[in-house]
């Protein structure tokens, strides 16, 4: 192998589907399905005017991260299945590439 020379196999590309659910997936869901528990304020922390305003602009923040959050666990989501999907494919590749004499006939 050449200096340089990069050689993808399809055991590395499900070990990178592997690492984004590891890494990014499961705690990006993790965290969406326990945002507002974990950052519910007890009544009266903005004082009994400041709840009325910013009370319910904390709540509509909370709603909004857990929505941005939500879109980021589908994008995560959607590169491990197109990972496998590559897996699958590199993997038939090497499969395929594997030479066969007797496939090949004789006199060839």
């Amino acid at each position: 192998m050449a200096y340089g020379d990069r050689h993808i196999c399809s055991t590395a590309i499900g070990k990178t589907a592997a690492a984004v659910d590891l890494h990014l997936t499961a705690p990006l869901r993790s965290y969406r399905d326990n945002v507002k528990p974990q950052t519910d304020l007890p009544p009266g922390t903005f004082g009994t005017v400041g709840d009325l305003v910013l009370g319910r602009a904390y709540v509509e923040i909370q709603y909004t991260v857990k929505e941005l959050v939500g879109d980021a666990v589908t994008a995560t989501e959607s590169w491990e299945r197109d990972l496998e999907y590559a897996r699958r494919n590199w993997r038939t590749a090497e499969d395929l590439n594997t030479a066969n004499a007797s496939a090949i006939g004789p006199g060839r």
